[in-house]
């Protein structure tokens, strides 16, 4: 007993210590494991650019009148140190250290590296990943670096018919892209120091666990391509929000658009509206990839209104010149869509690949807790298998959209059949409402059945029947209970400090609700390590993961940008019937990624997460009357 008292306060000493250090270390930045970013469909600057002069909005029209158009378009993000802020927050050398909800200054990172340490590595850092979540030797060290980008290339096709033979400024207008979308975190990683200290038994099996049978970089366990086989034991590889050094690629038909609306037209001025819906042709995310492609909204439904209105402010004499202005603004409502999203759990950034054992509900051996002589049998014991969180937060989900904005304010100069476009353009997104749903197809969260490892013991050892027996635990490193203050992260586990002191490493002191294991009232003590060594604590009871436990509010991101464009454009306005144009143009977007906080918390109007990108395109088509 006297023993076991000065373990316990030996361990309170270093939590003490080590909860000073947490104290004046930076708080976490809140992360998300998905981001809705801008439709390719949804783009007014791309509807409007080389068309407002000659094409729409013709207030002499007495019948029927129209045009089409192709717009061939490339696009690419630029500034991917904040998309790798977005997944990666605190974890990432050099970023911020705090960004609160009502924060938008922050600039994101100079340097998107995570590193991935072992507990067993000198002077690792406070924001590294536990290599032992990985698969990876206990002093394992490497360095990954992202350079984030997304590519589309699209071809954009467009019809505006103006109904003037019925109604005087009646319209209707029809337009989506068909899109290759690729998307890549490259990934590059760097090995310092590929490891050599494997498992002692207890760890992750009965039995040692060399180096060999280890993966050989942290890149193998992200990607999901390779596992561990270790005898009788199951070990998952990650199936989903994998990060791959690989370009994901996809094609399809983003949403297609349609409006139908009514302008007040005059030959100096027009003002008016529609009613617009989008049909969702693009298709849906499946939490496969952190950064997956996907073309469209998400598969959301849309319906909304838009106004429309120009001005011309300047026109010459002989009526050959004119200066507009051009404004429209387009408001839609995102409908409930099902997808598969990944989660982390709460207060637990980047918890998703946290490593979670399997537990049996049913013990296949006498495990008992013994607390001042008050014995209890644990109601569950590790059942010899092994999955990265990720694997089962990854759920079916309804999410929806409040409200989305697309607001243009435009220049246009036109000289003889040369027009120029100028403009500024803002989208925004309200935050994401969450759902879980049930699926016909979707397995019933596994409840009662797996809990965070993080660097808890799973065997201990006793003398049974006069055998030396491995006897699975129940050891869970959840936190958070009236037992246990402290809990595993990504970055470290509750059996600390190891390099300093190896008896809190191999005991489970700092388990959930942690007692002395036993066999039973007056059998064998259960060792760690192996028999005769230090008694080992079992959890009394476990903490297990539950669906309560996944930060849906958490993951719900929204979004804004603000974009200036130009286009210039010929149109060989001395034809008739059949008037063709052909124009280029230029814009760069520049989306908005801030309003998180620690991981204390939540902001309750999400995540701002969107894309910054330029593009490149080329507008030509045919007007007829």
């Amino acid at each position: 007993m006297k023993k076991r008292v000065v373990q316990t306060l030996l361990l309170i000493t270093i939590a003490h210590i080590a909860g000073l250090h947490a104290s004046a270390a930076p708080l976490e930045l809140q992360t998300v494991p998905f981001v809705q970013w801008r439709s390719q469909s949804r783009d007014v600057p791309r509807k409007l650019v080389g068309t407002t002069s000659h094409h729409v909005y013709l207030h002499d029209m007495e019948s029927f009148y129209g045009t089409f158009n192709v717009t061939p378009q490339y696009d690419q993000t630029f500034n991917g140190n904040k998309i790798a802020e977005v997944f990666f927050g605190s974890s990432l050398t050099g970023a911020p250290a705090t960004n609160s909800c009502n924060d938008s200054s922050n600039n994101g990172c100079n340097n998107n590296a995570l590193v991935v340490s072992g507990s067993l590595v000198p002077n690792r850092l406070p924001f590294d990943w536990m290599a032992e979540n990985f698969y990876l030797p206990r002093d394992f060290k490497s360095t990954i670096t992202f350079s984030p980008k997304l590519r589309d290339f699209l071809v954009d096709f467009y019809l505006y018919v103006g109904l003037d033979e019925w109604v005087k400024g009646m319209y209707f207008r029809i337009y989506g892209p068909v899109v290759n979308n690729k998307a890549t975190l490259e990934p590059c990683e760097t090995i310092d120091a590929p490891g050599t200290i494997g498992y002692a038994p207890g760890f992750f099996s009965p039995n040692n666990v060399p180096t060999d049978i280890l993966l050989p970089s942290a890149l193998a366990f992200f990607s999901g391509r390779t596992t561990v086989i270790v005898p009788g034991i199951t070990v998952d590889p990650l199936l989903k929000s994998k990060i791959t050094d690989c370009k994901e690629s996809i094609t399809g038909f983003a949403d297609l658009r349609g409006e139908f609306g009514w302008n007040y037209l005059h030959e100096d001025y027009h003002v008016g509206f529609n009613i617009q819906a989008a049909a969702p042709t693009g298709n849906r995310p499946n939490g496969e990839f952190l950064f997956e492609p996907y073309v469209g909204n998400g598969k959301h439904w849309e319906l909304g209104l838009g106004l429309s209105a120009h001005w011309t402010m300047w026109r010459s004499q002989d009526d050959e010149q004119h200066l507009d202005f051009v404004f429209e603004a387009d408001v839609t409502h995102l409908f409930n869509a099902s997808q598969q999203r990944s989660f982390d759990l709460i207060g637990k950034p980047n918890s998703r690949y946290m490593l979670a054992e399997k537990m049996n509900l049913k013990p296949t051996t006498n495990l008992f807790g013994d607390l001042d002589n008050n014995v209890t049998q644990a109601t569950s014991q590790f059942n010899a298998e092994y999955s990265p969180v990720a694997n089962f937060s990854t759920r079916h989900v309804n999410v929806s959209v409040g409200v989305q904005g697309d607001i243009v304010a435009m220049l246009n100069y036109t000289y003889h059949g040369f027009s120029f476009d100028l403009g500024y353009n803002y989208w925004g997104m309200s935050h994401e409402d969450i759902d879980l749903t049930d699926c016909d197809n979707t397995p019933a969260f596994p409840e009662n059945t797996w809990a965070l490892k993080g660097d808890a013991q799973t065997y201990g050892f006793a003398t049974i029947n006069g055998t030396n027996t491995p006897v699975p635990l129940s050891g869970t490193e959840m936190g958070g209970t009236s037992t246990s203050a402290f809990g595993a992260t990504i970055h470290q586990g509750t059996n600390i400090p190891a390099a300093t002191n190896t008896m809190p490493a191999i005991t489970n002191l700092a388990v959930d609700n942690a007692q002395p294991a036993v066999t039973g009232m007056s059998a064998a003590i259960i060792s760690a390590g192996a028999v005769g060594g230090p008694q080992i604590d079992t959890s009394i009871q476990p903490v297990f993961i539950s669906i309560t436990d996944l930060n849906i509010e958490g993951a719900e991101t929204r979004g804004s940008s603000n974009k200036i464009f130009s286009h210039f454009s010929y149109t060989w306005i001395d034809r008739e019937d059949w008037i063709p144009y052909l124009g280029i143009g230029f814009d760069a977007e520049f989306g908005n990624v801030g309003g998180r906080d620690n991981n204390n918390g939540s902001c309750d109007n999400g995540i701002s997460a969107a894309l910054s990108e330029w593009a490149v395109f080329i507008k030509g088509g045919v007007s007829f009357d």
